[in-house]
């Protein structure tokens, strides 16, 4: 996973992304209870993952390896949509 963070030019963000996105599930979670949070957390999260989805493109990945993070901001934008609603 280092070696991926390399090659997309993050290998010193790695630390700080991974708990970006830990801190982002968690929010999820606790985000069931706390309405506001949900919305906040995948908000956030949706906006890393287009983020993503932009590297991978900058980078000229294949569309195969960029679908996951496409899932993960669809996904995100559903919980979002469904939670300010």
């Amino acid at each position: 996973m280092i070696s991926e963070y390399e090659r997309w030019g993050f290998k010193n963000q790695r630390n700080i992304l991974a708990s970006c996105q830990l801190l982002g599930g968690l929010g999820l979670l606790v985000g069931l209870a706390i309405p506001l949070l949900l919305s906040v957390a995948s908000f956030l999260l949706m906006c890393m993952m287009l983020t993503a989805v932009f590297v991978r493109i900058r980078i000229k990945e294949s569309a195969v390896k960029m679908l996951p993070a496409i899932l993960y901001v669809v996904i995100n934008l559903i919980i979002f949509y469904n939670s300010i609603t």
